[in-house]
């Protein structure tokens, strides 16, 4: 793949099971993409825990009004392990999702843009009002692609287990999300508290992102509903919000998922894209 430029070259550790077998890697720890110019950190191999055991022992979806309960579809915590690659270090922004529609004369634009421009004070906040198949398009525009869950989570969560990006205590104020968040998208960045064990940003909160999955099943869970299968797609991490049950404690885990419908777009839903390694030959 052309159009990606490394940068600090070092040692990295990896083991890539589908290209190179047992053979080590170097690979830089940061790289920026040519195409849309954006800097990316490396998510080395290796196994983490996926998932929760958690159980809500006080049936709280009951009191809420949702009917799916909660933690149920984020079983069985498992170790999983995932290949290296590479992902944004920072979610897509109106300025650059305007580059990707100037270069490829895309039809559509985000419905909280005036005409073919967006807000001037939006142009480094979180591009939102996209499809999920809007923001494929700029992946492979860019020549990447939008992260699998299993990635997103990796890159948000680290191996240790913890619960959050930055920790496993909860922080207030430290990422746009929660009754302190914002009520509106940050400019990209604005939190720097909110980071993953791998340099990634706003994994925490800001807004929800875009991945590659269906709605599935985890492997080894029986939880079944009508809404599972090849009909909606997975998003990742919390962001802000303007009222309802994402404020309560077991939405802002980072691992937690939401299902939501490919065609439609959404105010507080973006993406960030990832490059996976083999694609760097």
């Amino acid at each position: 793949m052309t159009g990606v430029l490394l940068f600090l070259m070092l040692p990295g550790c990896s083991s890539d099971r589908e290209g190179s077998g047992d053979k080590p890697q170097l690979l830089a720890p940061a790289l920026v993409s040519e195409k849309d110019g954006k800097a990316m950190v490396l998510v080395p191999a290796g196994e983490f825990l996926m998932g929760t055991d958690k159980v809500d022992t006080e049936n709280t979806h009951l009191k809420i009004g949702t009917v799916k309960p909660l933690y149920l579809d984020q079983k069985p915590q498992q170790a999983i392990h995932v290949d290296p690659f590479y992902i944004d270090k920072f979610e897509v922004t109106n300025r650059e999702y305007k580059q990707f529609l100037l270069a490829t004369l895309y039809h559509d634009r985000p419905s909280n843009w005036q005409g073919d421009d967006y807000p001037p004070q939006l142009a480094d906040h979180p591009v939102t009002n996209v499809t999920w198949g809007e923001a494929m398009a700029y992946a492979l525009w860019a020549g990447k692609t939008l992260p699998t869950e299993r990635q997103w989570e990796k890159a948000a969560r680290g191996e240790d287990g913890r619960l959050y990006p930055w920790g496993s205590q909860y922080q207030k104020g430290i990422s746009n999300m929660g009754l302190e968040g914002r009520k509106d998208s940050a400019k990209v960045g604005s939190y720097p508290q909110d980071v993953s064990p791998y340099g990634a940003l706003d994994m925490g909160g800001n807004v929800m992102e875009w991945t590659r999955s269906w709605y599935r099943p985890y492997a080894g869970s029986d939880y079944r509903n009508k809404k599972m299968g090849q009909r909606l797609k997975v998003l990742r991490g919390n962001g802000f919000q303007k009222g309802g049950h994402y404020f309560l404690e077991a939405y802002r885990y980072v691992f937690h998922r939401t299902e939501a419908d490919p065609d439609e777009f959404y105010e507080n839903v973006g993406f960030r894209c990832v490059l996976e390694v083999k694609d760097l030959g």
